[in-house]
């Protein structure tokens, strides 16, 4: 059994038996493959079982599963009523995915992104933005155009909603904390299509 909010680490599984049956000289003798991200949110959802069926899918990045991570955390602390923390969290799942695409799909790297930022005298946030919007705008996808009108709206007021939490000495409070889960809602199934 694991602990809510717990991430595991799967074994590769190299026998048709199910990972809970099978004998465990084998588990210990196998290496992980990769990190996959799970989390129980309820009670009722928290055995081993459950999480794994969750977590096998496909080997992510680091910067998916951290992306994963994250929205896990922000819906999480939304339940617990830590609103602020929520935004910053919603943002931030969104930005791990735009530096994804950025390395991995438009296939950059991070000194190719700091050496834009310098000449462009813009933060990497911005840059990425930018960047991944051009990206998916001119991608030729189905629906790319509707998808970049929707990114780019829903990150620029996600990104203004994560600088107010941030920064602001102002109230953040439920109905802000629940627009930041639906703006990431909305973006990130659109990022994870480039």
């Amino acid at each position: 059994f694991t602990r809510l909010g717990e991430v595991i680490t799967l074994l590769p599984v190299r026998t048709p038996k199910p990972l809970l049956e099978a004998e465990p000289k084998r588990l210990d003798a196998m290496a992980p493959v990769a990190t996959y991200h799970a989390v129980a949110t309820h009670e009722k959802d928290n055995t081993f079982a459950r999480l794994i069926c969750m977590a096998i899918v496909v080997k992510m990045s680091n910067l998916q599963n951290k992306s994963a991570i994250s929205q896990d955390a922000a819906m999480l602390l939304h339940d617990k009523s830590l609103y602020p923390s929520v935004a910053h969290c919603s943002y931030y799942s969104c930005y791990q995915l735009l530096k994804h695409i950025w390395i991995y799909t438009i296939e950059k790297t991070q000194q190719e992104l700091d050496a834009k930022c310098s000449t462009a005298k813009t933060g990497s946030h911005e840059l990425l933005i930018n960047e991944v919007g051009r990206f998916i705008k001119h991608s030729g996808k189905k629906d790319c155009l509707k998808h970049f009108r929707e990114f780019n709206s829903g990150i620029l007021q996600l990104k203004r909603l994560r600088v107010d939490a941030d920064y602001s000495d102002s109230l953040f409070d439920s109905s802000k904390s629940k627009r930041s889960l639906d703006l990431a809602a909305l973006i990130l199934p659109i990022l994870k299509k480039y």
